[in-house]
């Protein structure tokens, strides 16, 4: 009988080493890459998957998504685990039960790119606006006194905000302020004034990696305070928890586009205490122990992980004017 016969209420046989020779067929019961006979969508001897040589073009757009999100029921189910139950995906991965979740740095990687992406495309609903005193119809705000640091901190987050290089007669009043400044400080104050826009340009280049090059420090201090464990799990632990981090900042990012100012105020406070709580549960699930010497060593573990963020989110800020 010949494949997909069913003559005489028979059951269709399925392709068999038999029949590989067949074109429509060859690719489903023999390696495309090694001649392997087939058991399954991989081949056991090299990997490949078991794919037609012309895909179509939905098959290749399908392949597309997957090999970039793992979106083949991974992606949604990785995200969930990671969101509801902090912690339970880095159990799951160093408990070895991997397959139904996508790797720990690709999670990061897609988290960290959405939340830039979203971060990016959010509206400024911050306002630079000079609140004016009038006394007997005579604005009397100038006459305010400012420092000379308080003078330029105004200017560089009025050209920050609004994007635009300030009036001519100001600028050179702030720029002969900044010869006054710290010397570390200069360049950065400078081109903040000159050129803004190149400065955020130099955040957004630098401050992903940044970030990147810090999980590494993270699952250090983890070490430090949970001696027992090899440090590939602190790492995988870092990995999930900074992957949450961004889509926790996502979403304040996101709340941008309602233009409720208001609710832009309140929701990366809230986010901040969601992210406070999911690490300390997290930490709980993960490394057991009760939930007083957790909480402690909670807060040592980002009191020192501050020590190194802050410095860290200042080079970024000083890198940028270069």
């Amino acid at each position: 009988m010949s494949v997909g016969d069913a003559g005489d209420g028979a059951i269709p046989t399925l392709p068999t080493s038999a029949n590989a020779s067949q074109a429509a067929v060859s690719w489903k019961v023999k390696c495309l890459n090694c001649s392997a006979a087939l058991a399954g969508p991989f081949c056991a001897d090299c990997g490949q998957r078991a794919i037609p040589p012309s895909p179509t073009v939905r098959q290749l757009v399908g392949d597309a998504l997957s090999e970039f999100s793992g979106w083949d029921g991974k992606f949604a189910e990785t995200l969930r685990l990671l969101v509801r139950q902090p912690g339970e995906l880095t159990k799951q991965w160093l408990d070895g039960r991997r397959v139904h979740f996508i790797s720990p740095l690709r999670l990061y990687l897609t988290a960290s790119l959405v939340f830039f992406i979203a971060s990016a495309a959010a509206p400024n609903l911050l306002k630079t606006s000079l609140t004016k005193v009038t006394v007997s119809g005579v604005d009397v705000t100038s006459a305010v006194p400012q420092s000379r640091p308080e003078r330029v901190a105004a200017a560089t987050q009025q050209a920050l905000v609004s994007g635009k290089p300030l009036a001519a007669a100001q600028r050179d009043s702030i720029l002969n302020s900044i010869t006054k400044a710290p010397w570390i400080m200069r360049p950065m104050l400078t081109k903040a004034v000159d050129d803004p826009n190149a400065i955020k340009a130099g955040v957004t280049r630098w401050l992903p990696r940044m970030l990147f090059a810090l999980i590494p420090l993270y699952a250090g201090i983890l070490a430090l305070f949970y001696r027992r464990r090899n440090y590939p799990e602190h790492l995988y632990f870092a990995i999930h928890l900074h992957a949450f981090v961004f889509l926790a900042l996502t979403l304040s990012s996101l709340v941008m586009f309602t233009g409720l100012v208001a609710l832009a105020v309140v929701t990366p406070i809230l986010a901040a205490l969601w992210i406070v709580a999911y690490a300390v549960v997290a930490l709980r699930r993960v490394y057991g122990g009760s939930i007083a010497r957790t909480v402690m060593k909670g807060i040592g573990i980002m009191a020192l992980y501050g020590l190194v963020v802050f410095p860290a989110l200042a080079a970024v800020v000083l890198l940028s004017a270069f």
